[in-house]
Formats: C-alpha cells, structure tokens, sequence
C-alpha cells in the first residue's frame, strides 16, 4: 500500500494516514516512532485491547479481525460502527510486533480479590434478572399457546357436530329418496311436500310394490306348502342328547371393552361363521374354521343393536350380504368387496329414530327393522337392476297405543306372511308383511307390573307359536297364534335377573331363553333340559346351530359360547 497508519492517542480507536514513510530519512523514522505494541489500541466493538488488530481504510475504526468478520458476515457486509459497506479487503493488519501477538493484559477490575467478587456478583444479578425475564416470557407463551389450543378444540368440535348433522341430513334426503323411488322428482317447496304426502297415501293403500309383494308371495307359498308336510330330520338332536349339554368352546374377547359386551349375534355358513355385533358399535365375522375374524365393519356411530346374515354365500365362502341395525338411526348393509377390509358399506338408510331390532325375511332379500318413534319399516335388501337396497315400506302403532310408545323387537313369521312387533307398552302386535296392516294384538307381558319393553320375538318352525321375553319380566311366554292366547308362561328368571332372548330351534322342539344364565325347555311339557351359567355376565343373544346340536349364546362378557353333547364337546 501507498499509505502506512499512526496512531492518533486517543483511546477511540481512530487513525489518520500519515505522509509516505519514503519521503522521510530513516534515521528520523527510528528515532520519532515507537514500536506499534506501546500504542493503545482498543477494538471499536468490544472495548478491549485486540490480539489481531485491523483498520478499515472507509472509517478509520481499529477492529479484532475476527470479531469485525463475524459483524459483517451477520450484517450484510456493513460496517457495525458506521454501517458503511465494509468487505474483508477494506481491512489493513497492524503490525503490533515482529513476533506472535501476545494476550491482552487483564481488566483493572480483574487484578485483585474484591474486584473479582464485584464483577460476579454484578454478573449474577444480571443472569437471574434475565433468567426472571424469560420465565415471564415462557409463561406468557405457555398462556397464549393454551388459548390458542382451546380454541382449535372448540373449532374442532363444532365443525365435528356439523359435518355430523350434515352427514345425518344427507342419509336422511337419501332415504326418502329410496322411499319414494321413481316417484321422487326432485321439486322444491311445496311441490316436494305436495309429491311426499301423494305416495304416503300410495304406500299406505298399496302396501309392497309389485315386484317384492311377488317375492314375498311366491315365498310364502313354497314354504306353507313345505312346512305343513315337513317332518324332523332323523339327523337333528334328541331331547336326551340336549340334556347333556354342556359349554364345548367359547370365542373370547370380541370386541372392545369401552364399552365391552355383543349385543347382538347370528350364524351363517351352518355355523361356521359367527356375526357379531357390539356395544363398541363395531360389526365382527368370526371364522371357527380358522379362529380367526375375518372382518371388522366400522361405519355405526352408536351401540349395535341386531344384524343378520345372508344364506346365500359367494364364492370365497362368505355370507353375500349383512345387515346391521343400531342406536344411531340407521340400518346398513355390508356386502363383499373384496379389499383388505372384506365388506364394504353399500347402503346406509336413515330412519329418523333409532333402530332397536331386525329380522331377515324368509326371501332372504328383505328386512324388517323396529324404531324407537313407534314406526316399522321394510327394506329391499336386493332390489333389480342397479338400485341400491332401499326402504319400500313403512307404518306405524295403531291408534290405540299410547303416545310415546317405542318399538322395542320384531320377528317374522317362517312363510313371511305376517310379522310381530313387541314395544314399549310389553303387548306384541301382528302386522300384514304384503299391506302393512295391523291384523292382530296380544297383551303380551301387560299384565306384569314390572314388566316393560319386549326385547325378543321368535316364532316356532311350524308357525302356530310365538314366544317372547321383556324387560323386568320373569316368564318367557308362549302364545297360539290359532287362538290368539298365551298357552304358556314359564318361570325362568330368579328375583330381579333378565330374560334377554329367546329362539325356537329348527325342529320345533326346543326353546332356549337366554338372560342371567342359558337354559333350554322341551315344547309342549315346558321341562327343563338344559342350563348353563357359565358365562361371566348377561347373556343378550342365543342362537341355535346346524340340527340342534349346538346352542350359541354371547352377552355382556365379550364371548361367544357353545353348548353341544359330551361328544361333540369333545371334538371342540
């Protein structure tokens, strides 16, 4: 460089360029300068005497170089005194000895003990003033944050409740749809309420459509005229072999356990697949073949409350349809689609109150399901051609039930002519499957004090009989269907238990209830066969298998049990 710097003696750290060292003699120069280490140099930054001092030939500032480097590289190349663009090669070295630089002599106020304690003293108090100063930071960042979360909580939740009630409308608006079928037009206003009340009196007048009224006709022909001439298999069990009945295996812990317990079960593939439906709203197949379940159908947002299974099965071996039925207004229906998650939901159909039973009809393409708000209503499970499975009909209590009265169980009757409604009131009703008509009434458990909701239906094999459980009852009864009496009340609950389901077995022969304990009764003399506590809570479903060799039962304490002879219990 053309210019060499002295230093001006002020403890600023400002240098000016002197004359050019050339033009003065040497000797002049040894004898009016001193060496650069006596001069006092301090860092324009930091205040301290620097080890590599450097000048910025912009400003004059004397700098660390390190320091000054790191300043500019953190400030966008501008000088941090005068915010002037500064580059590294603005900066001159100052030679402060031939030799290494040497460590800055110490502080004043580091040179003796009492100093030292001043200098960490001040230092503490200043670390726990800013240690308070960000703990009433954090607090408040920790507030704001808590805030904020609630916040998104309560956004969270109500934008839940109105895609629910979205979803509930758009089940709904698709259920009336299917109600109406062809003769829904899609008019706004008045014309929609003028077309819905039109085929609410078509319904009412006509009953079934024409092409499930067919089916329906044709089935109760077939199996009236079968049933009349049909005599027990000489394969189906004995009374002396449900004697011995006692547990052969159990499937345990299906389902979850918030809330635990099957509320609902049926068999297909004769036995081999067990339907289960849960407290926990979810629907399980389970395959005894395998031991293991075969799919879990997710979709219900309450308790399910009954489901029934196709006989007809695909080729995989699985039922081709299944019909579940819960306390969030709707019936589903699940068939195969072949994914991982095996059954897929085709149809959701919105009922507008919740769904307390179902029952499969004889045609095995229609469904019968009991609500809440006192009304029934018939399902299409597979309607021709491409249509989804949809309700076809619907009515309601007669006149002379109370208001307020709900629909509690249902069952349809072996040829599918008639089907029973059990409510609220504990009387049981009879209604026409073709015209929906109310065609006769029992007092059912009435006459029971306690007595109130019916809670399960099922009629004999060859149809003269119905048998019926309630809620607060201790008798399971049996009424003549010819008569129109009850020919039998038998004594099956101790003080204070439930009676929870009861079901024929195929021959006629048999009734098991199922409530606090399973039991089995002889038709006709009312004897005890059979009875097995075993299970570890209610029992809420009961099943009979292939032939009456086995009796399934399932209730509160998630398991599946089965009561066969020794023998077959044995071969389990």
């Amino acid at each position: 460089m053309d210019q060499t710097y002295r230093a001006a003696g002020s403890s600023r750290g400002e240098w000016r360029p002197s004359q050019r060292l050339a033009a003065r003699p040497s000797s002049s120069l040894r004898q009016n300068t001193r060496p650069v280490a006596e001069m006092s140099l301090f860092c324009s930054i930091s205040g301290t005497q620097p080890l590599h001092p450097v000048v910025s030939t912009k400003s004059g500032h004397v700098y660390e170089r390190d320091l000054v480097l790191k300043a500019l590289k953190d400030n966008d190349g501008k000088d941090p005194i005068s915010g002037e663009q500064l580059s590294p090669e603005d900066l001159v070295d100052i030679k402060t000895a031939p030799s290494q630089p040497t460590a800055p002599p110490r502080a004043p106020t580091f040179t003796s003990v009492p100093s030292l304690l001043h200098t960490l003293q001040q230092e503490w108090d200043a670390t726990m003033l800013e240690c308070l100063e960000l703990r009433r930071q954090s607090a408040e960042l920790r507030q704001e944050l808590s805030h904020a979360l609630y916040k998104e909580d309560a956004a969270m939740r109500v934008l839940a409740r109105v895609s629910r009630e979205r979803d509930e409308a758009r089940e709904a608006l698709a259920s009336v749809k299917a109600t109406l079928g062809p003769a829904y037009q899609g008019q706004e206003g008045g014309a929609a309420d003028a077309q819905m009340e039109g085929v609410e009196e078509q319904a009412a007048e006509g009953g079934l459509p024409a092409d499930a009224k067919k089916r329906v006709e044709e089935t109760h022909e077939t199996l009236s005229a079968t049933r009349r001439k049909r005599k027990t298999p000489p394969e189906a069990a004995t009374a002396d072999e449900v004697k011995t009945f006692v547990q052969a295996s159990t499937i345990p812990s299906l389902h979850t356990t918030k809330p635990p317990g099957i509320a609902a079960l049926a068999l297909a593939k004769d036995g081999e697949l067990i339907v289960t439906g849960g407290l926990d709203k979810n629907v399980i197949v389970y395959d005894r073949s395998t031991s293991k379940i075969v799919a879990t159908l997710k979709g219900h947002t309450k308790k399910v409350t009954a489901v029934v299974a196709s006989p007809a099965l695909t080729a995989e071996g699985l039922p081709a349809f299944i019909v579940s039925s819960s306390l969030d207004k709707s019936v589903r229906v699940w068939t195969p689609n072949g994914n991982k998650t095996v059954y897929g939901c085709t149809a959701n159909l919105s009922l507008g109150a919740e769904v307390r039973q179902l029952a499969l009809h004889p045609t095995n393409s229609l469904a019968v399901s009991v609500q809440a708000d006192g009304t029934w209503a018939i399902h299409d499970l597979t309607p021709a051609g491409d249509a989804k499975p949809q309700t076809i009909l619907s009515g309601a209590l007669p006149a002379d039930a109370a208001e307020g009265t709900a629909n509690t169980a249902v069952a349809v009757h072996p040829d599918g002519i008639i089907f029973a409604v059990g409510s609220s009131d504990a009387r049981i009703r009879v209604f026409e499957t073709l015209t929906g008509k109310c065609v006769a009434a029992f007092e059912g458990h009435s006459a029971e004090p306690s007595a109130s909701d019916v809670v399960s239906l099922a009629f004999s094999e060859n149809g003269y009989s119905l048998a019926s459980a309630a809620s607060g009852s201790a008798q399971a009864k049996v009424w003549d269907l010819r008569k129109l009496s009850c020919t039998a009340s038998i004594d099956v609950a101790a003080e204070g238990a439930a009676v929870n389901a009861v079901a024929w077995d195929f021959t006629g022969h048999f009734l098991a209830v199922a409530g606090a304990d399973a039991r089995v009764y002889a038709n006709k003399t009312w004897a005890l066969l059979a009875q097995s506590d075993d299970n570890a809570a209610e029992l809420t479903a009961v099943r009979w298998g292939k032939d009456s060799k086995e009796l399934v039962v399932a209730g509160l304490d998630r398991t599946v049990r089965f009561l066969a002879a020794p023998a077959a219990a044995a071969a389990e």
